[in-house]
């Protein structure tokens, strides 16, 4: 007779700053833009000013506001980037012409292609500090930055108010020691189950193979080894019709196409699934983490997805653990992030170049999760800290919900470690799960 095998990995959760606070939600809906960025510049600036020192050196940079600048003289200033693009869709220009929704000029015709934004003459990058703004150009280009990122710049005021960069400062990166560990965490992103069993049966057969997979000795040598954890990265409802991208919105409002609603139906199945994969005697506990068109708030982070969603989960809470979006963990000092992607994709469509992976290393370099938030994703508005803020570096990080499976070790500036950044395909779309497996 088979028994459950008892975890071998000290895990932790780590993610309580993503959890909104009581002081969070005072005032929240009457807070600006600039109030949110502010706390973001004022978490990253010292870090900033750290690796300054480090590599122009102390006392070598002239630290002043924008509005003390003085023309042609090198200064050091700290501000939020934003990217202006010529061709970012709005839902005003949308709305006149909605058998051309958003998004008019973009490569890829498969509907699961990252619809890009088009390079223009007209695209520039400003830089925005203590509500100054100024252009910048010279050493900086659209590819190596986006709205949001907290920067340092060195350089100079030039003529017609546009800055020229000479060197760009990131902030500081720290990353705790892990120690040696032997376990195996699963990764599956990305369910989105309807409800309806016949669009649904890919899902569901692939979840069911795996589940299999992992409670049989009749795979020879390609079996299954005990499962420390598996982690679902939302969504694990169909999310086309929850208004997630400009497209659904000016369809939901112009009324120029019936939207599916995702039914009850779709929540039963995947909590049968999930809860069957948790009582497999040789999987430990399953981590489920939302994404956007979940039932919870839209807004990043997410919050867990309420118990009363997804009953028999709830009934095996020491084996289902729901959690938020971000979601971060230790096992054995080894930390782990995973998001479920929506902050990646939104990254993509400013920029032919990067693909989910240079995305991610992008996010370690800036030391933000979503620098995008909140101005093309939804966000919690926040004035006094801002949770996405990475203030200690993973060493790995998994992202769902991407166009292509990608994998790549990113170094830590100023120490000899790296960081493990992986995209994971949709699981509706691609039926493949990713095994960590860790050793010594």
């Amino acid at each position: 007779m088979e028994t459950a095998w008892s975890n071998i990995l000290d895990y932790k959760n780590v993610s309580d700053r993503y959890v909104l606070t009581e002081e969070d939600k005072k005032g929240a809906f009457a807070r600006q833009y600039f109030e949110v960025y502010e706390a973001r510049v004022n978490a990253l600036k010292p870090r900033i000013i750290e690796i300054a020192e480090r590599d122009i050196g102390k006392g070598k940079f002239k630290h002043i506001s924008l509005s003390d600048a003085k023309q042609d003289e090198e200064i050091f200033v700290i501000g939020v980037i934003v990217k202006r693009i010529a061709a970012r869709p709005s839902i005003l220009k949308s709305l006149l012409n909605e058998d051309k929704v958003a998004y008019d000029d973009y490569e890829g015709d498969e509907e699961d292609d990252v619809k890009r934004y088009a390079g223009s003459s007209e695209d520039r990058i400003e830089l925005e500090s203590e509500k100054q703004t100024v252009r910048l150009d010279g050493a900086i280009s659209m590819d190596e930055c986006a709205t949001g990122c907290c920067v340092g710049v060195l350089g100079k005021l030039g003529k017609e108010g546009v800055f020229h960069v000479n060197r760009l400062i990131w902030p500081s990166s720290k990353i705790s020691k892990k120690s040696s560990a032997e376990g195996t965490i699963v990764f599956v992103s990305g369910l989105e189950l309807t409800g309806d069993m016949e669009e649904d049966q890919l899902t569901i057969s692939g979840l069911e193979f795996m589940s299999e997979w992992m409670n049989s000795e009749a795979f020879g040598e390609n079996q299954c080894p005990p499962i420390d954890r598996v982690v679902v990265i939302g969504p694990i409802v169909e999310t086309k019709s929850n208004g997630c991208d400009v497209q659904s919105v000016v369809r939901t409002l112009t009324l120029s196409r019936t939207e599916k609603q995702s039914s009850a139906k779709a929540l039963i199945t995947v909590d049968k699934l999930i809860s069957s994969i948790a009582e497999k005697p040789l999987v430990n506990t399953v981590d489920v983490t939302p994404g956007v068109g979940d039932p919870c708030s839209s807004m990043w982070p997410l919050p867990p997805i309420h118990r009363v969603c997804l009953q028999r989960c709830a009934m095996s809470q020491k084996k289902v653990n729901l959690v938020t979006n971000p979601y971060e963990f230790e096992v054995n000092g080894l930390r782990v992030m995973t998001m479920s992607g929506e902050n990646v994709t939104e990254l993509l469509r400013t920029s032919h170049k990067w693909t989910g992976a240079d995305v991610l290393a992008n996010l370690v370099k800036w030391q933000h999760v979503a620098p995008n938030c909140p101005d093309t994703l939804d966000a919690f508005p926040m004035a006094e800290r801002d949770p996405l803020v990475m203030e200690t570096t993973p060493h790995i990080i998994v992202c769902g919900n991407q166009p292509q499976a990608e994998f790549r070790r990113v170094p830590i500036d100023g120490s000899d470690s790296t960081c493990l950044v992986v995209c994971l395909p949709k699981f509706s779309m691609n039926p493949c799960c990713m095994l960590l497996k860790l050793e010594g």
